[in-house]
Order: C-alpha cells, then sequence, then structure tokens
C-alpha cells in the first residue's frame, strides 16, 4: 500500500524572514522605481540621475563639462530599474548587483547586455 506524502514544510517565523524581507525589497524596487520624475536639467555637473524622458526611465550623467548623456535606467537582466553611484561613477542595479559604466556598457553581471543609449532632452 502507498505511504501517505506530507506537504514541506512552509518557512516561518525567523526561518522564512530573509527569504520573504528579500522578495519585499526587489519587489519595492521593481514598482518605486518605475515612479522615478523630474528632468535631465536637474543633474548637476559630476553628478547622474534616473528621469523620466520620453516616457522612460533614463539614466543622465552631466560631466563635469555640463554635457548631459543618458542611457535606458532599465537593466536588461531582471528589468530593474538602476540607480547611480556617486563614489564609483557607475550605474548599479539594485536588484542582482550588475553594474554599468557612464556609457551603459557592462562591467559586472548577472547582466550581459549593455544599457542601451537614448537621446537626451533638456
Amino acid at each position: 500500500m502507498g505511504r501517505a506524502v506530507r506537504p514541506a514544510p512552509r518557512p516561518s517565523g525567523a526561518g522564512g524572514a530573509p527569504l520573504l524581507g528579500a522578495a519585499a525589497s526587489v519587489a519595492r524596487h521593481l514598482v518605486a522605481d518605475r515612479a522615478v520624475t523630474g528632468s535631465a536639467a536637474d543633474i548637476p555637473p559630476g553628478g547622474g540621475g534616473v528621469v523620466r524622458m520620453g516616457g522612460e526611465p533614463c539614466a543622465v550623467y552631466r560631466g563635469e563639462d555640463g554635457v548631459a548623456r543618458a542611457v535606458s535606467a532599465v537593466c536588461p537582466h531582471m528589468r530593474c530599474v538602476v540607480a547611480f553611484n556617486d563614489v564609483d561613477r557607475t550605474w548599479e542595479c539594485p536588484c542582482h548587483g550588475s553594474r554599468f559604466a557612464l556609457d551603459g556598457t557592462v562591467l559586472d553581471g548577472p547582466a550581459r547586455r549593455p544599457l542601451e543609449k537614448r537621446p537626451i532632452d533638456e
């Protein structure tokens, strides 16, 4: 005769909290990052930030020379929105740690494709 199979216990209490906390953090980034607003004109020389241009989030860096350059702010790995690291002057994905140069080139994965260049609205 067959044996009854018991379902695996679900994580609860302190044991399941780290996993649930990580999932909530990723969910917050996926939702909150889509609400980015502002304009490229708000980015100071030597600074970077994510602004909405043409209806999509764009990562804008303004060089010390005052010239602004833009790439898509959407990480090609899992579609999270990158953030500017003003110490390293890189774009970083908060979801899985991909890092990109100011021009969108991949520095560290898991992303394999660069951030796409975007025209600048000023």
